[in-house]
């Protein structure tokens, strides 16, 4: 390893932002574990089963742990957030193999972020033929820039092992034993730009569709408000382009300089998560906030019959009694109370959008059963058990003849 340079003047040597790098990579992880089991959670409260974007979602935990391991554990434990004349003599070996780890984890996660993202739209819209095309186009996209930073990420020195050996404090490679020919600071530039131009294109893929569902303006609004949220992780690589941009990689100092970097990394990893797991979790937050969080509870303009079952339940409040003091006449009342009990599901999330934009609603369901009447009795004395639901009062009047 080459013999580093004296410290500038000036540099504080008792620096260090070890504990930020660790706080911010395992807090923010686990918040992305969180609120994936309560998605996960919503989905059986809903009795959902998974599709392809809960799994992409929950597979973009394990690369994203990998990153957090790289970076937040492994790098740090050996010197990354100090000086680097002030860590142990393998910190540069530790922080290449620390990167490299967290490339690679960082790549798979946020393809894995998109492609849930992506799945979770095509479950949602692809009633709409229109929207089908930008979905694939998206998709491969991702794909193609998963691929090459993935296959860069490995093949940028020949042998790959001489990313990190060339820094080995007790047998480092020599420049002839190996080739690195990726200039790093490119790369970072070259797989940030494209992360951020898709996430704009992603943000901007169902707005036109969402204002044409049938919904209040308020729903809208919070609909649209949901996946703005995804906005911040566009945000977030904007900041970490910026320190891209900014921080020094050619310096000797690397364990210090690549600090910003690192945080904004895997913040931004696990934000994504954390953002494509929001839309998924009103059912968990209506029980806990009394459903301020429901966004379907009022109808569209032109209510649809649904799937499920109709009950209708008799009570025969009184006895019956004379009409107007003539025997030959009784009345009896009863009440009647109809609710549904269809299980709300999302196998369509916006089933009020047709392909013209019209008013008609789809099916909650593919094959929706044929719906059903049942009518059971309510106990005497009003302790309902059944759900409230529309009461309906019939007065009948019997009359009786005696022969």
């Amino acid at each position: 390893m080459a013999t580093l340079p004296p410290p500038p003047d000036g540099v504080n040597l008792d620096e260090s932002r070890r504990a930020s790098i660790m706080v911010t990579s395992i807090v923010t992880w686990i918040l992305a574990v969180i609120v994936v089991g309560l998605r996960i959670l919503s989905r059986r409260m809903k009795n959902i089963s998974l599709w392809i974007d809960d799994w992409l979602i929950i597979a973009a935990l394990v690369p994203s742990c990998a990153h957090v391991f790289g970076m937040g554990a492994y790098a740090v434990s050996r010197g990354l957030g100090k000086h680097v004349w002030a860590d142990p003599p393998d910190a540069q070996y530790a922080w290449a193999i620390g990167l490299f780890i967290a490339e690679l984890g960082y790549f798979v996660t946020i393809a894995c972020v998109k492609w849930s993202i992506l799945a979770f739209y095509w479950r949602s819209f692809k009633i709409r033929s229109s929207v089908k095309i930008p979905i694939y186009i998206l998709a491969v996209i991702v794909l193609l820039w998963a691929t090459s930073v993935i296959l860069v990420t490995i093949f940028q020195c020949q042998p790959t092992s001489a990313w990190w050996n060339r820094f080995n404090p007790t047998h480092p490679l020599q420049p002839d034993q190996y080739k690195c020919t990726v200039d790093s600071v490119k790369f970072f530039y070259g797989n940030a730009i494209p992360t951020i131009v898709t996430d704009v294109l992603m943000l901007a893929l169902p707005l036109p569709y969402i204002t044409k569902l049938q919904l209040p303006k308020g729903q809208k609004w919070a609909l649209a408000g949901i996946f703005l949220v995804g906005l911040f992780v566009t945000i977030v690589s904007i900041v970490r382009l910026h320190y891209l941009l900014q921080g020094n990689l050619t310096s000797p100092d690397i364990t210090w300089n690549f600090v910003d970097i690192a945080l904004w990394s895997v913040l931004e990893g696990n934000v994504a998560i954390f953002c494509a797991c929001l839309p998924f979790l009103r059912p968990v937050l209506s029980r806990f906030t009394f459903g301020i969080f429901s966004l379907s509870s009022l109808p569209s303009k032109k209510q649809q019959p649904s799937s499920g079952t109709l009950r209708m339940s008799l009570h025969h409040r009184d006895a019956p009694r004379t009409w107007q003091r003539d025997s030959r006449f009784v009345t009896a009342t009863s009440h009647s109370r109809a609710y549904s009990t269809a299980n709300e599901t999302d196998e369509h999330p916006f089933a009020h959008l047709t392909d013209d934009g019209s008013e008609h609603s789809v099916p909650v369901k593919e094959t929706p059963d044929v719906p059903r009447i049942e009518l059971t009795n309510v106990s005497v004395g009003g302790d309902v058990v059944q759900p409230s639901g529309i009461v309906i009062t019939r007065e009948f009047h019997l009359q009786h003849q005696d022969v």
